[in-house]
């Protein structure tokens, strides 16, 4: 996911290089300056907004999540040889924890489809929705204490991050407890948790 937000990043960039030289070449040196303050400015909040969009996209709309509480990612490489790692914590409002407290799995069975999915390709969307505590895997065991582990899931290729300790304890509880759902996408694992008003997102790869 973040080898494409870098391809991304290298394009614009070349682009505006492109810019800056026939400006520097055609304009008067004020003029250029302060187109080249504004470009940059312009650049800077159009990755924050992309970045941040970019992110909420693997949420399903009808959660109605507009902000990231946490993130961890890193990632080595570039293109599909690259690996990557990351978790990532959004705040769920009590409206809709409500609502899937309520309903319980049906919330999940019933989600209604998601706004321009064509543009988000495979984010945001999850089959077989089940209740917590997450079931092990074949790549994810359950360790001597009869528990998964989320650095178990996110390291599982030898890529790891270092993930705050109270994120950390916090993903740990809600995937082994019960009142919570999940289900894994495409890339990646996410849990709600409408007892802590929080998304969890973790993937590898």
């Amino acid at each position: 996911m973040i080898y494409i937000m870098l391809l991304t990043v290298f394009l614009v960039l070349i682009t505006i290089l492109a810019l800056v030289i026939y400006a520097f070449n055609k304009l008067p040196r004020s003029y250029f300056f302060f187109l080249f303050f504004t470009l940059i400015t312009s650049l800077i909040v159009a990755l924050k907004i992309y970045e941040r969009n970019f992110k909420l996209s693997v949420v399903p709309d009808a959660l109605q999540v507009n902000s990231i509480a946490y993130s961890k990612e890193k990632s080595w490489g570039f293109g599909p040889g690259g690996n990557e790692a990351g978790i990532r914590v959004y705040p769920l409002s009590e409206k809709i924890s409500n609502q899937i407290k309520e309903r319980g799995i049906e919330y999940f069975e019933t989600l209604p489809a998601n706004e321009n999915q064509k543009n988000r390709r495979w984010r945001g969307i999850y089959d077989s929705w089940s209740e917590t505590p997450v079931k092990e895997e074949k790549y994810w065991k359950y360790d001597e204490g009869g528990r998964l582990d989320v650095y178990d899931y996110i390291c599982r290729y030898g890529f790891c991050i270092n993930i705050d300790d109270d994120v950390l304890r916090q993903a740990i509880y809600i995937i082994n407890s019960e009142g919570s759902y999940y289900a894994y996408g495409r890339i990646g694992l996410i849990v709600i948790s409408p007892r802590e008003n929080i998304v969890l997102y973790v993937y590898n790869g």
